[in-house]
């Protein structure tokens, strides 16, 4: 380089189709490289094998506990990881199960309150009754017998008459008779019992009945009843305990006000609200445990099984394989490492945005002329010339040459290309008819010949030439450079692909 030449700096962008078919020409050294890595590595496993068997014989002579790998004593561990992971998760999963069993029992304890509860609020007429427009029906009557007190006598007659209470009050409060009383109105037994009250007071002789009902008409209907249920029980209970007789004294007919019964009704809707958020956490509690159980499920599933260390021949494999990849990188390491570094030209689309130079035609190297099968597909995909159509191609260029400088009588053909090389693309080009009137001579390049120099400082117009095989993006940029410091202009480049 002369001191006149201005540094060539490369383009740091990468063209990344041309450094992958870059990479994919290298198959064949790529294959050489992957089998002969495959083939040491997989001497190398033979070897550990050979003599980890004889460790291991050596060790079962001696009475010794045989060596493990660190694969096996990996796998071991690996296996006691697992094996405490899936009894967690059996002793896990049985505990939620238990906790479910438990839990659908407690739900359906709950449905069946809250079933009851709302059938209760439902046909309960006491429940249905307003607190405060209570309608009450009640009947007073007086029994007497003929107890007397015999004066002056140490022995007197029995008083029998809390027995005769005692007998109505049981008689009329009874299943048979609250049944057949409910019967009369249609109503179940245990709903009728709330509605009806009946007690007696020994010290007064009185036999009381209270009905309490939604309307007058009901809680007189009842009381009715029960008085006529009263009167049909006089026969049995005279002929049982002892003769009597019943008067009534009052029957009266009122509408109170129960804050007993409002606070029962009150309860009893607080009762059913705590039975549905009873029965809603349960649930919630019964989705969370299934989805423990899911999650047990899943953690376990997440856990791959161990896998067993294989004998010699699953290392033989592996390490085969691992050779045949490590070959594989190597080459195309090596190929990406001089595609990055060496900067050769790479196509004549690579040279005419790098180093800005107009090209006159592409031409077949070498190389593109001997490919055969895949390399010639290869060429095919990049759109590289075959040779076949070269001298077309040739007067193409001629015409080009001629066209872009009609003036000039003396052209020179240079570039970084063997002398051979540049006589002969000189010779074709001075056959053509468009450049056999002029005087077409050759040099090397201007950089390494002084020869060359004068050549330019001679000539009209200069054609450069570069090999994709051997010129590289900075001397074809040095080599513009220094003709145009000699005040010549580069007509264009010819590339040979």
């Amino acid at each position: 380089m002369t001191e006149n030449q201005i540094p060539y700096e490369q383009e740091e962008e990468i063209n990344l189709v041309s450094l992958l078919f870059t990479v994919l020409h290298k198959y064949r050294q790529m294959a050489a490289a992957a089998l002969v890595c495959a083939v040491l590595f997989a001497g190398v496993a033979v070897v550990k094998n050979i003599s980890w068997n004889a460790a291991v014989q050596k060790a079962a002579e001696e009475g010794e506990t045989a060596p493990r790998t660190s694969a096996q004593q990996t796998y071991e561990e690996d296996m006691v990881e697992y094996r405490e992971a899936q009894n967690k998760r059996d002793t896990d999963v049985q505990s939620y199960n238990q906790q479910l069993r438990d839990n659908e029992r407690s739900q359906q304890t709950v449905q069946f309150n809250i079933d009851n509860a709302e059938e209760y609020m439902e046909k309960s007429v006491l429940n249905s009754i307003d607190p405060y427009n209570v309608y009450n029906a009640r009947a007073d009557l007086y029994v007497t017998t003929d107890y007397k007190i015999m004066p002056g006598m140490d022995y007197q007659n029995p008083d029998y008459t809390s027995s005769v209470l005692s007998a109505y009050t049981s008689l009329l409060t009874n299943h048979e008779a609250i049944s057949a009383i409910a019967e009369q109105f249609n109503m179940e037994e245990r709903y009728m019992r709330e509605l009806v009250s009946v007690w007696g007071d020994n010290s007064t002789r009185l036999l009381s009945i209270s009905i309490n009902a939604a309307s007058e008409e009901d809680a007189t209907a009842i009381l009715d009843a029960v008085i006529a249920r009263m009167n049909g029980l006089y026969e049995t209970i005279e002929s049982t305990v002892g003769h009597h007789s019943i008067t009534l004294l009052s029957r009266t007919s009122s509408v109170t006000v129960s804050t007993d019964l409002r606070d029962q009704q009150q309860n009893t809707r607080d009762n059913l609200t705590s039975l549905q958020n009873q029965m809603t956490d349960l649930q919630a509690q019964h989705d969370l445990l299934e989805q423990n159980i899911q999650k047990a499920d899943q953690d376990l599933a997440a856990l791959k099984v161990p896998e067993e260390p294989g004998d010699g021949s699953s290392s033989l494999v592996k390490f085969a394989v691992i050779g045949f990849v490590l070959g594989v990188v190597l080459v195309a390491g090596a190929a990406v490492g001089k595609f990055l570094t060496v900067g050769l030209v790479y196509s004549a689309k690579d040279l005419k945005s790098t180093c800005n130079l107009p090209i006159l035609g592409t031409l077949a190297g070498a190389a593109a002329r001997k490919a055969v099968k895949l390399d010639a597909k290869l060429n095919k995909l990049e759109g590289r010339p075959d040779g076949s159509r070269d001298d077309e191609t040739v007067r193409l260029i001629a015409a080009t040459i001629a066209s872009r400088a009609p003036k000039a009588d003396r052209i020179l053909v240079t570039g970084d290309l063997p002398a051979e090389q540049l006589s002969a693309l000189t010779a074709q080009l001075q056959a053509a008819d468009t450049l056999r009137s002029r005087k077409l001579t050759c040099a090397e390049s201007v950089l390494v010949s002084s020869t060359a120099v004068l050549e330019v400082n001679a000539a009209d117009a200069v054609v450069l030439v570069a090999d994709c095989s051997c010129s590289r993006y900075s001397s074809v940029n040095d080599q513009k450079e220094q003709i145009a410091r000699l005040g010549k202009t580069v007509l264009g480049c010819v590339v040979y692909e």
